[in-house]
């Protein structure tokens, strides 16, 4: 009877470790579809933080231009006179105001660029840690595997070296 329990256990056991090899490959499938997806958002973000940089620093050179336009044209004592007398001072202030409005446009635009490379550094932490998990993945179907085709070769070798003693035991139940 020992025997015939060994036989069913180790029949199991390759059961067992075929289903985890199934239900793995699955997942690995699976987790490799999302990585494959994660991949290509990650490039799109790559792309999209590369051009909101270029931007960033387009907007920061347009601005240096207009602050040093304004700075010179408030040196001329005439340009400032001018526009007093012809605007009541209406354009110089609306420069300060064009001036502090760049300002805020480039603050948040460091912003946004600086949020978009925190995420981008969490996109690549989540696909290594993705990497690492399939790896581990494959490893452990790789195992299942190992004990499917183990304990397969196990029950048949022992199934035909016990096959006398089991079907005396067959034999001696049915009487």
């Amino acid at each position: 009877m020992g025997k015939v329990l060994a036989l069913l256990v180790f029949i199991l056991l390759a059961l067992a470790s075929m289903a985890g090899y199934i239900f793995l490959t699955g997942k690995i499938n699976a987790g490799e579809r999302q990585m494959a997806a994660g991949q290509i958002k990650h490039d799109k973000g790559q792309t999209a933080l590369d051009k909101g940089k270029v931007k960033l620093e387009a907007g920061k050179q347009e601005l240096s231009e207009g602050k040093k336009e304004y700075e010179n044209a408030k040196e001329g004592w005439f340009l400032e006179f001018a526009d007093k007398l012809l605007r009541g001072g209406e354009g110089f202030e609306e420069a300060e105001k064009k001036i502090a409005e760049g300002d805020k446009q480039v603050a948040k635009g460091e912003h946004k660029v600086n949020v978009g490379e925190r995420r981008l550094d969490i996109g690549e932490l989540e696909l290594s840690h993705g990497m690492e998990l399939l790896r581990l993945a494959r490893g452990a179907r790789i195992a299942c595997l190992v004990g499917a085709v183990f304990f397969t070769a196990l029950s048949i070798l022992l199934g035909f070296w016990w096959r006398r003693s089991l079907s005396r035991l067959f034999r001696q139940t049915d009487a």
